[in-house]
């Protein structure tokens, strides 16, 4: 077993308020008797952390659906991969030295939902880097930082050729996994992707795996539709310059699209990709937000069906690096920038003007 030295002292990226985000040192955690202590390697930039930067509180809003003020000081970063250095009980030791990806939720086991194998719809889960400070609940610091701990049951062994920086998108493929799975793809289906960011560019794949004979992404940005087409679309739409459903229609000679994934969720984008299905088709609402939705019934008349996708089920997680260490998964192509702990503003910066730098999925290493 490798034995690690662990500083007093680290270096993390912490939200102090809204847009002020400031490396400090502070104290190295130390890991309670359920946890590991973890010595990151890369940890992934998310649009909910960029959310958090911009004074939203995400994790309040899709957790119990208030809005909540983001609390100050907070360790953001939950798309983590890294290297066990500790353990909090003598019965971890044979996990030290272990190259692990981060499971970055847990649920309370016991509510009516995790009872029923639901765990990803828990009312009281905790997630790693996002602060449930506000609902006083345990508030568990993220990966933007030199070490974290990490409950031990949620270091999932990651295999040797899969890379740190790879491992950091085990999260939202996870996600991605569960998206398709709510969609029941069955083989010969079409399939749309509305927005090819990170989650979008996986579901695709995920898609064309389970077995989906066309797959359709549509974007307004050149660059993803660019490593879109190059992974696995057999058509790519800007719908910047052309309507949604109509060229949907288009691309299944009137029939309509099988399962469409709208990762965006806008009012103009829901009602479109519902006019764009076909019958029996399947939308899945991949993010959501708060917003009033105006709605034609008879838009739903050919059992077309309507549901959103939340978080993913742990085995999902297993599947997702099954499915990365196998290669029929990429996620090479679309992490675009990387950045030092320690310019962690630069980081924000590209994030926050993704259009004017290329920039798909930003990676941090301390």
């Amino acid at each position: 077993m490798p034995k690690y030295t662990i500083p007093d002292y680290m270096k993390a990226a912490i939200l102090e308020a809204p847009f002020t985000m400031k490396l400090k040192v502070i104290p190295t955690p130390k890991p309670k008797i359920d946890e590991i202590l973890l010595k990151v390697a890369a940890c992934g930039i998310c649009g909910s952390d960029v959310r958090y930067f911009m004074g939203e509180n995400p994790w309040s809003l899709h957790t119990l659906g208030v809005e909540e003020p983001v609390p100050p000081n907070t360790i953001l970063g939950h798309e983590v991969s890294g290297l066990v250095v500790d353990g909090g009980s003598p019965e971890f030791e044979d996990m030290i030295g272990s190259r692990v990806g981060v499971i970055a939720f847990k649920s309370c086991g016991k509510c009516y939902y995790c009872l029923k194998g639901l765990h990803n719809l828990c009312g009281d889960m905790l997630h790693i880097g996002h602060d449930g400070r506000w609902k006083n609940v345990e508030y568990i610091p993220g990966g933007y930082a030199e070490y974290m701990t990490l409950w031990y049951d949620k270091a999932h062994p990651i295999p040797d050729n899969v890379s740190f920086e790879e491992a950091t998108q085990l999260d939202g493929l996870a996600v991605a996994v569960h998206a398709v799975y709510r969609a029941r793809i069955n083989p010969g289906d079409t399939v749309a992707v509305l927005g090819v960011g990170p989650i979008g560019l996986m579901i695709l794949q995920v898609a064309k795996v389970m077995g989906a004979s066309k797959i359709i992404a549509l974007d307004v940005r050149s660059k993803p539709l660019e490593i879109a087409e190059n992974l696995c679309a057999d058509s790519v739409i800007d719908v910047s310059r052309v309507d949604i459903d109509d060229n949907l229609l288009k691309e299944t000679n009137g029939i309509g699209v099988d399962a469409i994934f709208d990762t965006v969720c806008s009012e103009s984008t829901v009602t479109r990709c519902l006019r764009s299905l076909a019958r029996g088709g399947r939308l899945i609402l991949v993010a959501l937000n708060r917003m009033d939705l105006k709605l034609n019934l008879l838009d739903l008349s050919g059992e077309r069906i309507v549901t959103s996708s939340s978080n993913n089920l742990y085995h999902e997680y297993t599947m997702a690096v099954n499915l990365l260490s196998s290669g029929r998964i990429q996620v090479k192509p679309f992490i675009t920038h990387i950045f030092k702990l320690d310019e962690i503003k630069e980081a924000f910066h590209v994030a926050l003007h993704k259009d004017e730098y290329d920039a798909i999925k930003i990676i941090l290493k301390p």
